[in-house]
């Protein structure tokens, strides 16, 4: 009895919602309203489809479609039958490993010049951000069709640099260097025309963080002496921390969804071809093998990220 007159008392104190508090709780409802239902339209729908699909045989008829439950057969095909899936996703991560950091270091590397106040400033802030606008038109459906890769998406591919260096293949006969090394290096500097496209959104995230930074932070560090080095770790790298957390998310998923991305062609080759209940089985497997690892990238770095600085 004491515990129900405690908790009826309770009820009675709780102050009761005016006119104008429930009108703003209707505005907010109404505010979220088109993503409520684009999340429900574009997401949930979709993959509760190809949920169906993956663990359904898909046969076309006159009438449309006719759907078999086969269970798990399309999963073990893709981890113990496809010759292509394993390998695919290992350059795709590799590709990852060494993109991500590259663009990230790149960008802050960009915004920290771009913040500075020079003559034409405008102008290059605009022309590293330009790749964005082009990136959602015909050209870039050029550049993927016609120029950045080669072969098929069930084969083997060769990617196609638009500006392409000579060689470093000679560094092996003269400085005895790996194999491994002389590839890595000819991926990364036949490749920073693609990274440097690839960088547009993240530049400007930084430089937003960037500029938000406090003047009077970097007077005090001056006034004690500090150098530039100890200020870009101790005050820059801290205050823009959860920016670098959301660039780094955001270039992970980019790079697993970029058009050069092999498992991306893999989905687009088998459903081009009718097999529609194969590439959305490979497209749900790959959507969790994303989500785990941006998990973890999440999970560590939020342990390094800080929301205030002391």
């Amino acid at each position: 009895m004491r515990m129900k007159n405690k908790t009826g008392e309770a009820a009675l104190r709780r102050p009761k919602r005016t006119a104008a508090q429930k009108r703003s709780e209707r505005w907010g409802w109404l505010f979220i309203l088109p993503w409520f239902i684009g999340a429900v339209y574009f997401f949930l729908v979709p993959m509760v489809q190809a949920a169906v699909y993956a663990f359904c045989d898909v046969t076309l008829t006159g009438s449309g479609a006719r759907f078999s439950f086969i269970g798990l057969e399309n999963f073990l095909y893709v981890f113990t039958v496809d010759a292509n899936f394993l390998p695919n996703l290992t350059s795709s991560l590799g590709s990852m490993l060494y993109q991500v950091p590259v663009i990230v270091v790149f960008s802050l590397l960009i915004a920290m010049v771009l913040r500075g106040r020079y003559r034409g400033h405008t102008f290059f802030r605009a022309m590293f951000f330009f790749p964005v606008m082009i990136a959602s038109g015909v050209v870039i459906t050029i550049l993927r069709q016609q120029v950045m890769m080669t072969g098929s998406a069930t084969s083997e591919q060769q990617q196609a640099y638009m500006f392409a260096l000579p060689s470093f293949d000679g560094l092996i006969d003269v400085f005895g260097m790996p194999g491994f090394m002389v590839d890595f290096a000819n991926s990364v500097v036949n490749g920073f025309f693609d990274i440097t496209w690839k960088s547009g959104v993240q530049i400007i995230l930084l430089l937003a963080a960037v500029n938000h930074i406090s003047p009077s932070s970097y007077e005090a560090a001056d006034i004690e002496g500090a150098t530039a080095w100890e200020k870009l770790w101790k005050i820059t790298i801290p205050m823009i921390s959860p920016t670098i957390l959301v660039v780094v998310v955001y270039s992970i998923i980019d790079s697993f969804t970029d058009y050069s991305n092999k498992i991306m062609l893999m989905i687009e080759s088998y459903s081009h071809n009718l097999n529609y209940e194969y590439s959305t089985t490979i497209g749900l497997v790959y959507f969790v093998i994303v989500l785990v690892l941006v998990g973890l990238v999440n999970l560590i770095m939020s342990r390094f990220t800080q929301y205030a600085v002391d």
